[in-house]
């Protein structure tokens, strides 16, 4: 997949990525709602989740609030927006010791950064060592693949099923907004994000 980052219009993106010919231009695809297990390397499992962006917000706060706390929060930075460059190597910075409300609240005030914005990844890890992953094209991705958080996608309204993720997709656009620069800054002031070589 080729991402082409393109900051995002005066009326703001309608997603975090959005699937576009070769030439740039929306094509016209949008994910559909649907999750599917997979296996890695080394036995270890993942449910990969499919949704729109209207709903994007909803299914990963609802699978957030499922963690176990206290929660750690890795932000890692893909695009320096404000430098309009993509790093070499993904910024990481972290914070421990969270409590589940402190990370919801800051999830829903920051929402334009996390839900709309591409520039990063940002990864959740609760005290079973489950872990949350919402990438930079609006994927998510939650470890392991367990009976409840199936339960909480079904009881949601998403079924289990296969089709063409926003991964799979050759060309994307990455959304990009100059009004989320605030809110990152804010980000890392509230949760107290720390640098991390990992």
């Amino acid at each position: 997949m080729r991402s082409l980052l393109r900051p995002a219009g005066p009326t703001g993106p309608i997603s975090k990525a959005v699937s576009v010919t070769v030439a740039g231009a929306p094509d016209g695809w949008a994910p559909g709602t649907f999750y599917k297990a997979e296996v890695l390397t080394g036995g270890f499992t993942r449910l990969v989740i499919s949704v729109p962006q209207g709903r994007l917000a909803e299914v990963h706060q609802a699978l957030a609030a499922a963690m176990e706390a206290p929660l750690k929060l890795l932000y890692q930075r893909m695009i320096d927006r404000r430098a309009d460059r993509q790093l070499p190597k993904p910024e990481s910075h972290v914070a421990v010791e969270l409590s589940r409300d402190r990370v919801l609240e800051v999830l829903r005030r920051l929402s334009a950064l996390v839900y709309e914005d591409g520039r990063h990844q940002l990864w959740l890890r609760g005290g079973f060592d489950e872990q949350l992953i919402l990438d930079e094209l609006g994927m998510v991705y939650v470890y392991p693949d367990d009976l409840a958080f199936r339960d909480l996608l079904e009881g949601l309204g998403i079924p289990e099923g296969e089709g063409p993720t926003m991964a799979e997709r050759d060309y994307v656009r990455v959304n990009l907004m100059a009004a989320c620069d605030a809110e990152e800054d804010q980000l890392f002031h509230d949760l107290h994000l720390v640098p991390w070589a990992g």
